[in-house]
């Protein structure tokens, strides 16, 4: 207790500097993001893209040996098959699919990508590098959790002592930042939505001030009620939106390029996600805008959205883990940009809430998606808030989640587009983070060849 004092008080201290500067001087602030960004993320990018390209494959080949039998712990799934997937899929990335869907391969095609090239990137961006992330730290902590009994494994894997507590600091304070952008997220298109049909002016800071006193609320009920139903209607909600966006725009075409791209995605996947753009320096800049900032970023989420994959993951094999958490997520991911970026780049549409008024002039959709960004919000940031009070103290849900939302309000403040500068802000964050997640993963590894796993095919 008295470490996990000192870590959370360590935590608190850096996150209120991280706030102070923002707010202080925020010209300066983004002005030291995107220096990081440029020289450090620009150029050591691969040590982000490189490690979750080869994972990505190793489980792959896992799946079909007799590891893949390997089960996490000794009791039955917790969860139905359909509650689990839905609680990945609302934690993992749920509002920023619904948040992207539109917007990046709108991006691509305005720099002068062609409609293919756009959904390609957004297919490696959200892809198998992203969803490889979470399952290797929920592999991690699951099998450290429910088979070696280690009951800390973020502490425990590497000892204990000073490199320990420093590394947890950090990934504290990259979930709390990678929570600060789902804020954003969901309040812009919130404030848009109560302002076009409540007729009400409000600020972002309010929306966010009410997003987390949901997100409170949410975490008083506990886990097998407060995420695992609002993950369930999350799912059905947005399914509901992908089938409607589908048959409302132009199914046809949406079918035979998701068909057509999938193949040549997993053809050129090695390439795209080992790319360095060697000897071009406009290339490494795009990389950093983009490639590389989208894997950091996931960097920053991958040990909370891990975690959390842990705890709900008790009883599965690793076989269904590879498949429940990376590869059914990629095709799902990949399916979404095509319904989503095609249809936002056919009507002309700058976000999702006008894709939705184009395609529907009654406002229904609109209404869904607005309740949709809501319960995504609060699923993404209970977990997140849980996850922080594991690796913490404990009954600090409700303060993880308050400090994360004072630190979306102050980086609301910033100029700019709002979502890039949280995005450099979690690439920059994540680089400590990486290295501390190399080092649980070695640690891991030494200490898993002690014990031996009877899989169970």
């Amino acid at each position: 207790m008295k470490q996990n004092l000192g870590t959370s008080i360590a935590t608190v201290l850096t996150v209120a500097a991280l706030i102070g500067f923002a707010a202080i001087a925020p010209g300066s602030f983004q002005a030291l993001l995107e220096v990081i960004k440029v020289s450090v993320i620009g150029n050591l990018g691969f040590i982000f893209t490189y490690p979750a390209f080869i994972v990505s494959v190793v489980f792959v080949v896992l799946m079909f040996t007799p590891l893949g039998g390997l089960r996490f712990g000794e009791e039955p799934p917790e969860f139905s098959t359909l509650s689990w997937i839905g609680m990945l899929f609302a934690t993992g990335m749920g509002i920023g699919l619904l948040t992207w869907g539109v917007l990046e391969p709108r991006y691509h095609v305005e720099a002068g990508n062609s409609t293919d090239q756009a959904l390609l990137y957004a297919f490696n961006h959200w892809g198998l590098l992203a969803w490889s992330g979470y399952l290797t730290i929920g592999v991690i902590f699951a099998h450290a959790l429910y088979n070696m009994n280690i009951l800390k494994p973020a502490e425990n894997l590497l000892g204990g002592g000073f490199l320990s507590k420093l590394n947890l600091v950090s990934l504290v304070v990259s979930t709390v930042i990678g929570l600060s952008l789902t804020f954003s997220y969901a309040a812009t298109p919130l404030q848009k939505s109560v302002s076009q049909y409540l007729g009400l002016d409000v600020s972002v800071t309010l929306i966010i001030i009410v997003l987390s006193g949901f997100a409170i609320a949410s975490s008083t009920s506990g886990l097998n009620r407060g995420i695992k139903w609002l993950s369930n209607y999350n799912t059905v909600l947005a399914v509901i939106l992908m089938a409607s966006v589908f048959v409302l725009s132009n199914p046809a075409e949406i079918l035979s390029t998701f068909t057509r791209l999938l193949p040549e995605y997993l053809a050129r996947y090695p390439a795209m996600a080992t790319e360095v753009g060697m000897g071009d320096p406009e290339r490494k800049a795009w990389l950093a805008d983009w490639l590389y900032a989208f894997e950091a970023s996931w960097y920053g989420w991958f040990v909370f959205t891990g975690v959390f994959i842990a705890r709900i993951s008790k009883g599965r094999t690793l076989r269904q883990l590879v498949l429940g958490v990376m590869l059914v997520p990629s095709l799902f991911s990949c399916l979404w940009f095509s319904v989503f970026g095609l249809a936002g780049l056919e009507t002309g549409s700058e976000d999702v809430f006008t894709l939705m008024a184009t395609l529907d002039s009654s406002g229904i959709l609109s209404a869904i998606l607005a309740l949709n960004i809501l319960l995504f919000f609060v699923t993404s940031a209970d977990s997140a808030g849980l996850v922080c009070e594991m690796l913490t103290v404990r009954r600090s849900r409700a303060f993880w989640i308050l400090a994360m939302a004072a630190l979306a309000v102050v980086i609301n403040w910033l100029d700019g587009d709002v979502f890039k500068v949280i995005l450099t802000l979690i690439s920059v964050a994540a680089i400590p983070v990486a290295i501390g997640i190399f080092a649980l993963g070695t640690a891991f590894l030494m200490k898993a060849r002690r014990y031996k796993a009877v899989p169970q095919m």
